[in-house]
């Protein structure tokens, strides 16, 4: 960056972005009044069209854990129940629509109950489960064509080649920074990375592309070695508010690698332009990003990569994290654990209800870093 910044704007931004972060979008009108924003739940459904299309990406995150709407059984996963509660009590009455990524028969479901109930216009992305089956390419372009379509008659506005174009060079420069971000994460807090890679999925992009290239004097400055730290791996799905960071924080450990929908998994994978069908570009990116547990490209892939990612990051252990009723994840977690530790990676398994963590996953995690630092020494 051959920009100077001056500390104080540079402080400045750190602090809206944290702020950002533990707002989840609630001030979105009275910050951004100009702006339109466009809902969604996954990172598999694609922000370059939502941006083409003359709105802002916003990641819907729910703001209690507690309620459960009576449209939905009591065994959904507590994202679902949080954000249909929200739903109905029209927290989300100001978004143009709502996107759904068919990932698990909870959300599939979600997508139907919401259209029917609820306030917001709703579209439906189906991807494909084998990223790299045959075929898989030509129906993920198919759906993206359907998609466009949706957003089309949703704007009333024709959505051009060019601006599909435009919106994937500003991703692009948004995943950027996101690995510069990725790289300081082994010696800032953890809470603080993850609250600064939320915000991202919260903001308008060339907003959060400005605060966070400023930002990095701030972070620059603030950041030391850990050496007394612990340091692990975290996989999970959706995590809403920094809890559980904080605690591993402040019982001796470091997140040095992230595998979070709301962390750094959102930004990773290698951003393509430069196609003549812009589309095209997209179904390479959405295709090649390291695989939650809902998408895959081959059987043991993902063990692959989150092996070699806590391998290359020095990470002593690793925790997985399993929302209670999350299926693709609890399917997931086992069979990780068991590579994991076969590797040489210690493991520790927790399940949490919401994004909060208690006293039984504290006395859990601190038993289970106090080992990694004793197995160290």
């Amino acid at each position: 960056m051959v920009e100077t910044i001056n500390p104080t704007d540079s402080k400045e931004s750190l602090e809206l972005l944290i702020e950002e972060a533990s707002l989840k979008g609630a001030d979105r009108l009275s910050r951004y009044p100009k702006h339109r924003f466009f809902g969604y739940f996954c990172s598999y459904f694609p922000e370059e069209l939502i941006i083409a299309a003359g709105l802002h990406p916003l990641r819907l995150l729910p703001d209690s854990e507690n309620s459960t709407p009576v449209e939905l059984p009591a065994y959904c996963c507590s994202l679902a129940k949080g954000t249909l509660d929200m739903e109905v009590r029209e927290k989300w009455r100001d978004l143009v629509g709502i996107g759904f990524t068919h990932t698990c028969d909870t959300m599939q479901c979600l997508s139907g109950i919401w259209a029917a109930i609820g306030q917001s216009k709703t579209v439906d992305i189906v991807p494909p489960v084998m990223l790299k089956a045959p075929g898989a390419s030509r129906y993920y372009h198919a759906e993206l064509h359907t998609l466009l379509s949706k957003l089309t008659d949703l704007t009333k506005q024709e959505i051009k080649a060019e601006a599909i174009r435009n919106a994937l060079i500003l991703c692009a420069n948004t995943r950027k920074l996101a690995a510069e971000l990725d790289v300081l994460r082994p010696n800032l807090p953890s809470p603080l990375i993850f609250s600064l890679l939320r915000a991202g999925q919260l903001m308008p992009r060339s907003e959060y592309t400005h605060a966070l290239v400023n930002s990095f004097p701030a972070l620059k400055e603030m950041a030391e070695e850990p050496h007394d730290k612990a340091k692990v791996l975290v996989s999970s799905a959706v995590l809403e508010n920094d809890s559980l960071f904080e605690m591993i924080e402040e019982l001796g450990g470091r997140v040095v690698a992230d595998d979070t929908c709301t962390g750094f998994r959102h930004f990773s994978g290698v951003t393509v332009s430069g196609s003549e069908d812009p589309l095209l570009d997209i179904v390479r990116r959405y295709s090649e990003m390291p695989p939650c547990p809902c998408k895959n490209r081959s059987l043991n892939e993902r063990i692959s990569y989150l092996t070699t990612l806590a391998k290359q990051r020095h990470a002593q252990g690793a925790i997985i994290i399993v929302r209670k009723y999350c299926e693709p994840h609890a399917w997931d977690a086992a069979t990780l654990s068991e590579s994991l530790r076969k590797n040489g990676i210690r493991t520790l398994t927790l399940e949490l209800e919401g994004a909060n963590a208690g006293g039984q996953e504290r006395t859990r995690l601190q038993a289970f870093l106090e080992s990694l630092l004793g197995y160290e020494l």
